[in-house]
C-alpha cells in the first residue's frame, strides 16, 4: 500500500520535470542572447559575434540540462524494478 501512494507522486514529479524541459531550453537560449548582447555593449568591436556566441552557448547549456533531466528521470524510473540487475559500478 505504501508503494501505491508513492507511485502517483513520483510520476507527477517526473511529468512536471518533463514539462519544464522545453521551458529550460528557451530560458537558457534567451539568457545566452542577453549575455551576448551585454558583451556587445561593453565591447562594440565584436558586434555580431557576442550575440551569436551567447545564443549558441545558451542552446548548448539548455540541451545539456535537458539530457541531465531525462537521464535523472530514467534512473528514477528504473530503480525500483531493476535495482539489482543494473551494473553501472564498473
Amino acid at each position: 500500500m505504501a508503494e501505491d501512494s508513492k507511485t502517483p507522486g513520483s510520476s507527477l514529479k517526473d511529468l512536471s520535470e518533463l514539462g519544464v524541459i522545453g521551458l529550460t531550453l528557451v530560458i537558457a537560449t534567451v539568457m545566452g542572447y542577453y549575455i551576448g548582447h551585454w558583451v556587445e555593449t561593453r565591447w562594440p568591436q565584436i558586434q555580431p559575434w557576442g550575440v551569436l556566441t551567447g545564443i549558441i552557448l545558451g542552446i548548448i547549456a539548455g540541451f545539456l540540462e535537458m539530457f541531465r533531466t531525462i537521464r535523472r528521470i530514467e534512473r528514477r524510473m528504473s530503480e525500483p524494478g531493476e535495482g539489482s540487475t543494473k551494473s553501472d559500478d564498473t
